[in-house]
């Protein structure tokens, strides 16, 4: 259900009336960390070139979307605007990536400069529309960054969300059905099998659907979700997927009862360590958590 902003909400331990996916699978990793990221406010947040590649990709494709018009050199500007503020090929930043690798063990990775980064946006989404027609046929696009902000009853919060791409056409028998798709960069073998499983990936998605499906009062039958991978590094032409995702009743529940296990135990106040999650978290081996 949808809400009237107008009126005040109710405040979470977070500082928010709401919680989002990427809070929720943070919350699913490690309860402790999520503390110190969302209600403590420990702001580790350093920049990516990841991050930045995938914001400039993501708005390159939403501008097709609304206008029809792919404008690649728009998205190379943004990349290298990006570079040169944050200095991603400097050599302060060279090395202090490499120091960090080092400091936990991890084997040295290469260096990718902003060239490749480059020729990676260019492959993407010069296939985007291409691909879209071939896997998709006539579609129609029915809105780009659908703001999701809807009602959790069971516990007294609101999901938020933004949906990549929703999209109208029709199935083989000539059925209408609408796509909830989200857009993810990844290596140039896209995904493995174990991540596709994993309920941390596709529980996004499903709850999008969920929610989108609901507000909109459509048979959860007619809308089908998925990911588009945008494979940097893969060859000409196979630079995007589909990774299908099958959401059903039940998987809808199983997501929206990770949800509601969330809030709750955030409003509880239990805050546990998940030891399995320490690896690749900003937080170890800092005065927040030495990991123990």
């Amino acid at each position: 259900m949808s809400i009237d902003r107008n009126n005040e909400l109710p405040i979470l331990p977070n500082h928010k009336p709401h919680v989002s996916y990427s809070e929720i699978r943070n919350w699913k990793e490690c309860p402790w960390r999520h503390k110190l990221a969302y209600i403590d406010k420990v702001d580790m947040f350093e920049p990516s070139p990841y991050l930045s590649y995938g914001t400039a990709v993501h708005d390159g494709i939403e501008n097709f979307l609304l206008t029809g018009e792919m404008n690649i050199e728009n998205v190379l500007s943004e990349i290298k605007k990006e570079w040169t503020t944050h200095g991603f090929d400097s050599a302060d930043w060279i090395k202090s990536q490499a120091d960090y690798r080092a400091s936990q063990g991890w084997k040295p990775k290469p260096h990718v400069y902003i060239s490749e980064w480059l020729d990676y946006a260019r492959n993407s989404l010069e296939e985007i529309p291409d691909f879209l027609k071939k896997t998709f046929g006539e579609y129609e696009v029915v809105s780009a960054e659908e703001e999701l902000y809807e009602h959790v009853p069971e516990v007294g919060a609101y999901f938020k969300g933004f949906i990549d791409a929703l999209i109208k056409t029709k199935d083989h028998r000539g059925k209408e059905i609408y796509w909830v798709i989200d857009w993810k960069t990844a290596g140039d073998k896209g995904w493995y099998a174990n991540k596709r499983r994993d309920i941390l990936t596709w529980a996004q998605i499903a709850l999008y659907k969920h929610f989108w499906r609901t507000k909109s009062n459509i048979d959860i039958k007619s809308v089908r979700c998925g990911f588009v991978l945008l494979k940097r590094g893969a060859p000409a032409g196979n630079t995007c997927e589909l990774v299908k995702v099958s959401v059903g009743p039940k998987a809808e529940e199983k997501c929206t009862s990770i949800l509601r296990s969330m809030v709750l135990s955030m409003k509880r106040g239990i805050f546990l360590k998940n030891r399995n999650s320490c690896l690749f978290c900003d937080y170890k081996g800092t005065e927040y958590c030495t990991g123990s």
